[in-house]
């Protein structure tokens, strides 16, 4: 163990003799300013981006901020999504004619459609008092229609007296008056 000593005895009296060759100070002074610049410069980290960038999430007020207003956010665009439909369905309600509403009859003609069709129990409603041409004429191609078919009901109970005494009985029954037919 001795000798293990003196060896390691040795070796510091030597280390201890020897001095590291300056070459100049000035050098010396440009490595050591050169070493701490390079320590004070912080070193970007994609940890450390993602830190600045997110920092936020570690601060309370921030985060519950940023709830309500998404919830707001989310509350409003229910609210507009309620009032689109809304107004889609009004649209819907309303009657759209896209054809072109040009009429060549004359006065009187327009009259006597507009008597026809106060006289089959529809009014004229006060928000709409224009009546397309279409619609007058489908309104006066149906009275027609119901007009030959109450002929021939007519003429049917004409040619059958049965059908005729059984009418007149059931109508006797029912108003207590007799009828022409």
């Amino acid at each position: 163990m001795r000798t293990e000593n003196d060896k390691y005895e040795k070796v510091l009296r030597v280390l201890r003799k020897s001095v590291p060759a300056l070459g100049s100070s000035e050098d010396i002074e440009r490595e050591v300013i050169k070493r701490i610049s390079r320590a004070s410069q912080p070193k970007m980290f994609f940890s450390n981006v993602i830190d600045i960038l997110f920092g936020w999430v570690y601060i309370g007020w921030v985060r519950r901020s940023f709830i309500t207003i998404s919830i707001l956010l989310v509350i409003f665009f229910v609210y507009q999504q309620g009032a689109i439909l809304k107004q889609i369905n009004h649209l819907t309600s309303q009657l759209i004619v896209v054809e072109e509403e040009t009429s060549f009859l004359p006065a009187f003609e327009i009259e006597k459609r507009l008597l026809l069709y106060r006289l089959s129990g529809r009014e004229i409603s006060p928000k709409t008092k224009t009546i397309t041409e279409k619609q007058l004429n489908q309104l006066l191609e149906s009275i027609n229609e119901l007009e030959i078919k109450y002929m021939d009901l007519i003429n049917m109970i004409e040619e059958d007296s049965e059908i005729k005494r059984y009418i007149e009985k059931k109508l006797k029954e029912n108003n207590g008056s007799e009828i022409n037919l």
